[in-house]
């Protein structure tokens, strides 16, 4: 009966077991269907995308490597090897990968938004911003470019198109703490502390630990009630 099973039925069944949140069985299934069929380059690449949410960082890269070596067009599997890169501290070889998914796929926002992110690592910010607007461009309601468009933005010192980029993300995601937090310390420097007042309240009610941060930020402390 074994002998029946298909690699593609195991990856179904991974998949399966990701969406339960049972990540090891995931993994499990994915060793199953790649033991069966070694150049199965979706099960590499789904077995990557699990070790990341387990947040085994150099499993998670090593298993991209193997779906890029047996698909070089791989693009989601060079865009996401990115992500990784970035969270690995690589930023210049994250945006070589970002060059290479776009070289395969254009069109693919996502790739624009981490190449956006690489860029900004490396204190590329005006590029960075270039990158996040081809990812809109391509999806509108693309809520991580706009959040990484305005940080990039007030990096820049550029106020008023931080705070609409800011005002964007929080339209897609009214509950996006973070950009609350970013947001109260914007308009701090546009001398609003009203409004950076009414957005740091928002951003501790829904996340409590932005509290923590608030008062090791001198600028933010004297906001707190």
């Amino acid at each position: 009966m074994n002998q029946q099973i298909k690699p593609e039925d195991l990856v179904l069944e991974a998949t399966d077991h990701y969406y339960k949140g049972d990540f090891k069985l995931a993994i499990e299934s994915l060793d199953k269907a790649i033991e069966l069929k070694p150049d199965f380059a979706q099960a590499w690449y789904n077995k990557a995308v699990t070790y990341s949410v387990m947040g085994h960082l150099q499993d998670e890269m090593d298993s991209y490597d193997k779906a890029i070596e047996i698909n070089p067009n791989y693009a989601e599997a060079w865009s996401n090897k990115a992500s990784a890169l970035g969270r690995a501290g690589r930023p210049e070889e994250a945006l070589d990968c970002t060059e290479r998914a776009l070289e395969i796929q254009p069109l693919f926002a996502v790739a624009w938004c981490n190449k956006g992110a690489a860029l900004s690592n490396l204190g590329r910010d005006s590029e960075a911003v270039t990158a996040y607007d081809k990812a809109i461009e391509i999806e509108n309601n693309y809520l991580e470019a706009w959040f990484n468009k305005a940080v990039s933005l007030h990096n820049l010192e550029k106020p008023k198109g931080a705070l609409s980029s800011y005002d964007k993300a929080i339209e897609l995601n009214p509950k996006y703490a973070e950009a609350y937090f970013n947001r109260a310390g914007l308009y701090i420097l546009l001398e609003n502390s009203e409004k950076a007042k009414s957005d740091l309240e928002q951003a501790i009610m829904l996340d409590p630990s932005y509290r923590e941060l608030a008062l090791a930020d001198e600028s933010l402390r004297e906001l707190i009630s």
